[in-house]
């Protein structure tokens, strides 16, 4: 059969296909699927076993009498959008290889067991979007099943393991989702023999808006991977999803994009375990203390964006000298406990750090004093293309205070560096007063003791008393 098609694909154009049989000594050069709307039967051997194929529809007329010798059946341009299995089961009960084709068919319905002796089914190339865990159960002799060119975005693999003799399958062509649904074709388990049956899955293709364009195998290994290592137990409870692929620079590999959520889960610190894919880490809401596995745990190391919002966080001195900073993408930091942080050790990994895209700092109840305030006021106006809240990164609320939410960006230095008023004297300046004239008064007593003596001849009092 692989020779004739061959044959027929080199020598005739697609609208006339044909069969070039050879009987004895004879060539019959007949079509495969006649123009108009009949049904023409050809030989297929010396026990006159027949080759029919039907255009628009069984027609009985022509085929009685010879149903028992029809092994090769093919109907071109089906009527209806619905086929049922049904028409023909009972009419062609030595069938063995059963073509649909050219056909605007859309749903399949359930094989019976009638055919017994069916081997082969081709229903490539048409429209149908979904087929059910029955629609081949009862194919006891089914070997070869062609779904290739279809609308199918989905198929369980219960689909395919209920044909006990199926062996090979055909799926490309199809507008694949790339759900958990087609997570069979990767598993190593029990399901891994049926996996195999599908000869082309290396060449099925995502269409899906997630993964448009992506080959099915490579998506399929990306998410068995994320959904094993994801940490969905207590007290984690997170949930994983893979955003899109991406190529690597290397333009061959592909790199997963995904988004870890554990937001809103009664966490006080950090999961212990992530993917090892994981790009995003969603951990708001939660009461959440310490940054330090953003330092000391592997499984951070490869994590771009932390989104930490919400959460009591009051101090972020353990990500002073760590790599992570020098790596990072998105930092959130809002509505944490923060009241000053370490600006030079920041601006240090800030330099470094070509990824960073975004941090994020605003209501925290930042201290404003002359001590903190000019070099934090001077690292959000160096980096506010990077501190994309910089309007809420504002003076805690404290009351009585002129400061009190402020902008930390629009804070004059006078307002938090105050000079001493000009009629209040500080105890500091009293003492210096007291000591510069009792200074005074000293020196003045010695050039007035040093005069005396130079006039008088005599010793000061004090002196002339000494042993």
């Amino acid at each position: 059969m692989k020779i004739l098609d061959l044959m027929e694909t080199l020598l005739f154009p697609k609208n006339i296909r044909c069969w070039i049989l050879i009987l004895g000594w004879t060539v019959v050069i007949v079509t495969s699927c006649p123009p108009d709307t009949k049904c023409k039967r050809y030989i297929l051997d010396a026990s006159k076993n027949l080759r029919v194929a039907c255009s628009g529809g069984l027609h009985g007329k022509f085929l009685t009498g010879v149903r028992r010798q029809v092994r090769e059946l093919t109907l071109c341009h089906w009527p209806n959008s619905s086929f049922d299995p049904q028409i023909i089961q009972f009419r062609f009960p030595e069938l063995r290889n059963l073509t649909l084709r050219d056909s605007d068919v859309s749903q399949l319905k359930e094989f019976g067991g009638e055919l017994k002796e069916l081997q082969e089914l081709n229903v490539s190339g048409l429209r149908l979007d979904s087929v059910v865990d029955s629609t081949f159960s009862r194919l006891k002799k089914l070997r070869v099943l062609d779904l290739r060119g279809n609308n199918l975005k989905q198929l369980g693999h219960s689909v395919l393991a209920s044909p006990p003799a199926l062996r090979e399958v055909f799926l490309s062509g199809n507008p694949w989702d790339c759900s958990n649904d087609l997570m069979w074709l990767v598993d190593e388990g029990r399901n891994e023999s049926m996996a195999r049956r599908v000869v082309d899955r290396d060449k099925m293709i995502c269409n899906n808006e997630t993964y448009p364009k992506k080959p099915v195998l490579p998506i399929m290994g990306m998410l068995k991977t994320l959904q094993a290592e994801c940490p969905t137990v207590p007290p984690a409870n997170c949930t994983c999803h893979m955003d899109y692929v991406a190529p690597d620079p290397d333009g061959v590999t592909l790199r997963p994009v995904t988004t870890i959520n554990c937001s809103y889960r009664g966490l006080v610190s950090l999961p212990e375990r992530l993917p090892s894919v994981t790009t995003t880490l969603l951990v708001k809401g939660n009461q959440i203390s310490s940054l330090k596995p953003l330092v000391s745990n592997p499984h951070y190391r490869d994590v771009l964006d932390v989104f930490l919002d919400d959460n009591q966080i009051h101090s972020i001195e353990s990500l002073e000298g760590a790599d992570w900073l020098l790596n990072f993408r998105v930092l959130s930091l809002r509505n944490n406990q923060l009241t000053q942080v370490l600006t030079y050790a920041l601006d240090n990994a800030l330099q470094r750090n070509r990824n960073a895209a975004i941090v994020y700092l605003g209501n925290n109840p930042w201290i404003c004093d002359c001590l903190f305030t000019p070099t934090f006021q001077d690292f959000i106006i160096k980096y506010r293309k990077l501190v994309k809240d910089i309007d809420d990164v504002r003076c805690a609320s404290v009351h009585g205070d002129e400061n009190s939410l402020t902008q930390i960006q629009a804070l004059s230095r006078s307002t938090v560096c105050r000079e001493p008023s000009e009629y209040l004297i500080q105890p500091l300046d009293l003492l210096n007063g007291i000591l510069a004239s009792l200074i005074v008064l000293v020196v003045g007593k010695l050039i007035y003791d040093y005069w005396s003596f130079k006039k008088t001849g005599k010793l000061p009092w004090l002196v002339a008393k000494m042993p």
